[in-house]
């Protein structure tokens, strides 16, 4: 039975005073009788716990305890003490600070006079609050981890999967406790096995960082995904948390947008960019082997397009791509480079004769009639050719293959012609006598700046407008970009016309009439050729300095293709200008290399949309989700985006609904010189005409 702390007794005499005991200040030992009166004790007793000692000498150590809880728990300690020699337990105490947790430890002193209790007890507040806190944040871990929408795996230091979360276990279709079964290299795919252990050993040795990799794994129904991996490692023990994130939707819309990059929407065929790429490659794999480029233009196609609309026009474009197709050995390529132009790069070509045979089985490919709707259409094709060898460039083969084609054409179309220099500088006079009178307009006030408005998607207010250049030819009339500018950029004159378009544009925005002085910002188009040469920052100060306008109204648009060329020396331009204010803008996204590596290297503050998304979004899917796409991730990296070419009611609220932040097009105003009238907002769709497919 538990053994009295105050036995009932006669009155106690008085002892001789309390021995003193040794402790630290986080002990607190005491020797007593097994009845509880206090023989001896530490200092720390009566100065942390605030026990009277001679009190507890005369009556027990009971006279110190706080409520019949804590007496009880003694009297237990002492009785099992007595009993079996020793007794543990933990308890609350009262001190001078609070109450106190202290771990107590009793021991039954049998050999010794008195056979006293040695009663030690160490304070261990801190520790009981610590593992409290351990507890829950150990609890939070577990139910984060549990319930995390991105799968979760813990692992050993050799792979074993230990634990999983659902979210793992329904993406990769096994259940948890089969996974708990398995090695993380049957779950992703090593390809060449080394670099995936190269990157598991560097997790492991370097335990205060976390590492990411893209990597496939393998699905219980037998399936290969694309997963994000991200694992950190920890130690005591040593163990990998990792989590796998399925990427496989933004991989496949990552790779369709890179590949509607490199070709040909319509046809599917190598874009420009490709082709060019291709040819170069072509002529640096063989340097003793010989490259023939033709060059191709289809005979009078605008008639289809303007009699029998644009739709018979991609059906017969088809219809012409699969037919060329045919002639073509599997190591040929057929690219599709502009509207009705294609270009067939011919490897192994030794003599010009075997181009002309080439040639000429392209051109009986297209003899039988095209079937177009309820309409037969016979079609011809002009070619132009070239051979070129190392160490010729691309450019170099495709401008004389053009060449070539320009004569084609002059002699009356429906037929092939090689490059001839001696034939071919007569058919560039024209070109020449053009290029002279584009000169000459640089000094005598015949370019004309046009702006188009860019508005917010949500009110349709006009924030700014694009400037677009014309030319006010003194004998043609005002001619469009496309009459030109390729001209400028051939013959070097691309820098001072964009120079004349970069001044003009900041003295309209800064003092223009009929409000573009108050709409925003203006943005002005800078060619990839104007940017191959340093001083890019050096015009654009001038310019803002020389007109007053503030850097940050001056957006500068630079293609996708520039951007992948540039130069230490234009990067570090490009990146004063952005500190000076100005804003730097992604130029027809999608059309070049489309890059996303783009978004993180530049200074980009705002993509453009290519029209050739925007046109078809609400009728190809495939077009739909790239948009989407590149709307929602403009949105995670806080980027403002443009969708060109807006037509109708119906793409205005689709990229509405898409989290488009502002949109361009005929929808909300044409191209026009000052002064500029700012559009009302629009409530009903407007019937469009004369289309432009151009832009400067």
């Amino acid at each position: 039975m538990p053994v009295a702390l105050r036995p009932d007794r006669a009155p106690v005499q008085r002892r001789r005073p309390v021995t003193r005991l040794a402790a630290t200040d986080a002990d607190f030992v005491l020797r007593v009788t097994a009845e509880g009166r206090l023989l001896a004790a530490s200092d720390t007793v009566r100065d942390v716990l605030g026990w009277d000692l001679a009190r507890c000498a005369d009556e027990g150590i009971e006279a110190a305890l706080s409520g019949s809880a804590q007496r009880v728990a003694v009297g237990r300690l002492l009785a099992e003490a007595v009993t079996t020699g020793g007794a543990r337990t933990t308890l609350q105490v009262t001190s001078t600070g609070g109450p106190r947790w202290v771990d107590v430890a009793a021991k039954h002193l049998r050999d010794e006079p008195e056979r006293p209790v040695l009663i030690s007890a160490r304070d261990v507040t801190h520790d009981l609050a610590a593992a409290t806190h351990l507890s829950s944040s150990e609890l939070q871990w577990r139910v984060a981890f549990e319930h995390s929408p991105i799968g979760g795996a813990l692992l050993d230091d050799h792979g074993a999967i230990l634990v999983v979360n659902a979210s793992l276990s329904r993406m990769l279709g096994w259940p948890a406790h089969e996974l708990t079964r398995m090695d993380v290299t049957d779950v992703v795919v090593c390809q060449g096995g080394l670099p995936w252990w190269d990157w598991w050993n560097d997790l492991l040795t370097d335990s205060q960082a976390s590492s990411t990799a893209d990597r496939m794994l393998r699905t219980a129904r037998g399936e290969r995904v694309w997963g994000r991996l991200t694992a950190a490692s920890v130690t005591s023990p040593p163990r990998v948390i990792m989590q796998m994130e399925d990427i496989t939707g933004r991989r496949e819309a990552e790779l369709e947008l890179a590949n509607r990059a490199l070709h040909d929407g319509l046809t599917g065929a190598p874009n420009r960019f490709l082709t060019r790429q291709w040819l170069a490659s072509a002529l640096e794999d063989d340097p003793d082997g010989r490259v023939g480029v033709l060059y191709g233009d289809l005979d009078r196609f605008k008639i289809v397009n303007d009699s029998l609309g644009h739709a018979a026009g991609d059906s017969l474009l088809l219809q012409v791509a699969e037919r060329l197709r045919m002639p073509l050995r599997p190591e040929d390529l057929l690219g599709r480079v502009g509207g009705d132009e294609f270009v067939m790069v011919i490897e192994g070509v030794r003599t010009p004769a075997e181009l002309a045979d080439v040639a000429q089985r392209l051109a009986e490919a297209l003899d039988e009639p095209f079937q177009i709707g309820e309409h037969q259409h016979a079609m011809t094709l002009s070619l132009g050719g070239s051979i070129g060898s190392h160490p010729d460039t691309a450019d170099d083969v495709l401008m004389r293959a053009d060449m070539a084609l320009l004569r084609a054409k002059r002699s009356g179309r429906a037929r092939y012609v090689g490059f001839d220099p001696a034939q071919d500088r007569v058919a560039t006079r024209a070109d020449l006598q053009l290029e002279d009178e584009l000169r000459m307009s640089l000094a005598s006030d015949e370019l004309r700046a046009y702006y188009q408005p860019i508005v917010t998607m949500g009110d349709l207010g006009v924030v700014g407008h694009e400037a677009l250049v014309r030319w006010q030819h003194p004998q043609r009339g005002l001619l469009p970009p496309a009459h030109f500018l390729e001209l400028a950029e051939s013959s070097g004159l691309i820098r001072p016309l964009g120079g004349w378009m970069l001044s003009q544009a900041c003295r309209d925005a800064a003092t223009g009439s009929g409000g573009l002085a108050d709409a925003g910002w203006v943005a002005v188009n800078a060619s990839p050729s104007q940017l191959t040469r340093p001083g890019v920052a050096a015009d654009v100060r001038r310019a803002l300095e020389e007109s007053g306008l503030r850097p940050e109204r001056l957006h500068l648009e630079i293609t996708e293709t520039a951007l992948i060329t540039a130069s230490a020396t234009l990067v570090k331009e490009l990146h004063e200008l952005s500190e000076l204010g100005v804003r730097i803008a992604l130029d027809d996204f999608g059309t070049g290399y489309s890059s996303l590596s783009l978004l993180r290297q530049f200074p980009v503050d705002v993509v453009k949309i290519d029209r050739s998304f925007i046109e078809p979004v609400l009728s190809d899917r495939s077009a739909y989700a790239i948009v989407k796409a590149v709307l929602s991730m403009c949105r995670d990296l806080a980027l403002s985006t443009v969708a060109e070419g807006i037509e109708t009611e119906q793409q205005l609220d689709l990229l509405r609904e898409l989290g488009c932040s502002h949109g361009q097009g005929f929808l909300f105003g044409r191209p026009v010189p000052l002064p500029v009238r700012v559009p009302v907002p629009l409530h009903a769709p407007t019937p469009l005409v004369n289309h432009e497919r151009r832009r400067a």
